[in-house]
């Protein structure tokens, strides 16, 4: 089983001042034993769609190493939003979209939140959403209208609470079967209680920045699970959830 980052970024970012190339993220990769990165915008990307066609361009560049996650701010035109995701999806192949509750400041159960999840549902993707710091927004019970309007919809909650809310997000996802978790940023002891409540295929290995791969790579090594286990945090629920052909 590939080992799989379900969570990572390209691009420039006017919200965190961050910017992240082609060739750190592939160099990173390397070091450090990732085979597969989902790529997703950064939120303050001063063109969501530019970066789209650098994934894109990764994607072809690499075959297998990279999926891409779409990642646009849903406060426009319905229209010209979807017309963006189906690009996406159906042109890039792309294979989940993100919702950014803090760097586009969506409501989960507001208007332009249901325009995501809408468009997740008519397009038959996961949505990945940014929960822990924000809220709120990010509070992972804030997902809870839109799991009940959509249950098979696939949701991801990115950070998976950021610790400080790691609870609620085990809470929500024992509530929801819909729900996985990728808990970057968290620390070792709500990790483990992510895959003690919820089982290793719902729990995804994820590291949002470079820096955060082998802290990552430890934490879930530290849990001493299974082989099994093991490949399934690492790789095998990403494959899964978000239908991977690797």
């Amino acid at each position: 089983m590939p080992v799989i980052d379900a969570h990572t970024h390209l691009g420039q970012c006017r919200v965190f001042d961050l910017d992240s190339a082609e060739d750190g993220l592939i160099d990173s990769m390397d070091e450090h034993g990732i085979d597969v990165s989902l790529v997703q915008p950064y939120p303050g990307a001063p063109s969501a769609s530019d970066v789209h066609d650098r994934i894109a361009a990764m994607s072809k560049a690499n075959p297998g190493r990279f999926f891409g996650i779409a990642s646009i701010n849903p406060h426009q035109d319905e229209q010209a939003y979807f017309a963006e995701l189906s690009r996406c999806v159906k042109g890039l192949g792309f294979v989940g979209v993100k919702l950014h509750t803090i760097g586009h400041a969506v409501n989960p159960a507001g208007a332009d939140g249901s325009l995501i999840f809408e468009s997740a549902a008519q397009l038959g993707i996961p949505v990945m959403v940014h929960t822990g710091p924000g809220i709120p927004f990010a509070a992972p019970s804030a997902l809870q209208p839109q799991l009940e309007r959509f249950p098979k919809v696939k949701v991801v909650m990115a950070h998976a609470g950021h610790g400080i809310f790691s609870g609620e997000a085990i809470a929500m996802g024992q509530a929801y079967p819909q729900v996985s978790l990728e808990p970057s940023w968290c620390a070792f002891y709500n990790v483990g209680g992510m895959v003690e409540a919820l089982g290793a295929a719902r729990v995804l290995f994820g590291s949002d920045l470079p820096p955060n791969i082998p802290i990552q790579a430890a934490t879930f090594q530290a849990l001493g699970l299974s082989e099994d286990d093991e490949a399934l945090v690492m790789g095998g629920a990403a494959k899964e959830i978000f239908e991977l052909d690797v």
